[in-house]
């Protein structure tokens, strides 16, 4: 009877401790006293193909500190950032366009504990990059800072509608056509030497 009881508890750990890891990409987050963030996300279509999705943690000096790989169907990460520091989150995958999430782990206040942001998002197919504005492409979709007024981490809303419109504009916004029945014809007047004037 006692062994049972022994072995349900120890069951039960195990458990829990293999779904927090599942939670987390399949990797043990890492805390320690300058921990402040842990951000999850959640990539919807990262199980659209066969190719595994990559995710890549970047610090400030653009050095990748850990990376995780989802495959077989999942599609959450986590990972646990240490305060007043830069970071980037990469998440790539064969046929898709890759998405940089930047972070700002500045804290001005004493805070304690460990705050939490969980973020949703979807890969576009690289074949739709073809119809997007490119110059916009290498920009971070999001800007996730700590917001003093609610004293939690949120992301700059502001920045990313931009970043959205930016992106969209060359669907939303058809290039001008041109006119081909002007002809251009020399200007002899008092015009400077070679200007022309379309008529």
């Amino acid at each position: 009877m006692k062994t049972s009881i022994i072995l349900s508890k120890l069951f039960l750990i195990v458990f829990i401790a293999a779904a927090h890891m599942l939670s987390a990409g399949g990797h043990k987050l890492k805390y320690d006293s300058l921990s402040c963030l842990q951000i999850e996300g959640k990539v919807l279509n990262a199980g659209d193909n066969e190719d595994v999705c990559i995710i890549e943690l970047i610090d400030g000096t653009n050095t990748v500190v850990d990376t995780l790989i989802l495959k077989e169907g999942k599609n959450k990460f986590a990972f646990v950032l240490q305060k007043n520091d830069y970071y980037s989150i990469r998440i790539s995958k064969n046929g898709f366009i890759s998405k940089l999430v930047a972070i700002n782990t500045e804290i001005l206040t004493q805070q304690d504990g460990i705050h939490k942001f969980n973020f949703e998002t979807r890969l576009l197919s690289s074949v739709i990059a073809k119809k997007l504005n490119e110059d916009v492409l290498d920009f971070p979709v999001a800007i996730i800072h700590f917001d003093y007024e609610n004293n939690c981490f949120d992301y700059n809303k502001e920045y990313t509608e931009h970043i959205k419109r930016e992106l969209y504009a060359k669907v939303t916004r058809p290039e001008p056509k041109k006119d081909k029945s002007k002809k251009i014809e020399p200007v002899l007047d008092s015009a400077p030497y070679g200007a022309y004037a379309a008529n």
